[in-house]
């Protein structure tokens, strides 16, 4: 390996990832705000360090949320709900399939290697019935 393209691990890198970890499937602007209460950092800087996490292998991009890429530091191949009602993103307890890449492959001819699936619908909270309110007319 050449030494000469390793990245150093720095501390803003170490505060976003850390970041990452400790907030629900957080946006760029989630860590930055998070980070910037401690330490001065840029919100450019945040998505620079992102990239670098991507590539490393360290996060995973969610996409699901239509307002803004999301961030996860479990990598391993796994599902996620988009609640439409708080913007939230969730991990579900759903095996991953790795059959679903052969039948796509078998499919469509081209090279599968993964996949990932973003339900979208309403979390516990905000899929609540709403209770009807009380009638004031009975008799």
């Amino acid at each position: 390996m050449d030494n000469r393209h390793a990245r150093r691990n720095t501390h803003q890198r170490n505060s976003v990832l850390e970041a990452a970890k400790g907030l629900n499937h957080p946006t760029a602007r989630e860590i930055y705000l998070h980070i910037a209460k401690a330490s001065p950092i840029s919100l450019g800087t945040v998505y620079r360090n992102l990239q670098v996490l991507i590539e490393e292998g360290a996060l995973a991009p969610v996409i699901g949320d239509p307002s803004a890429l999301r961030y996860d530091h479990r990598t391993l191949p796994h599902h996620h709900l988009y609640c439409r009602g708080c913007a939230q993103v969730y991990d579900l307890p759903l095996p991953y399939d790795a059959r679903l890449n052969e039948a796509a492959a078998a499919q469509s001819g081209l090279q599968i290697e993964s996949h990932a699936i973003t339900f979208q619908g309403l979390c516990p909270a905000c899929g609540q019935p709403r209770r009807p309110a009380p009638r004031t007319d009975e008799r």
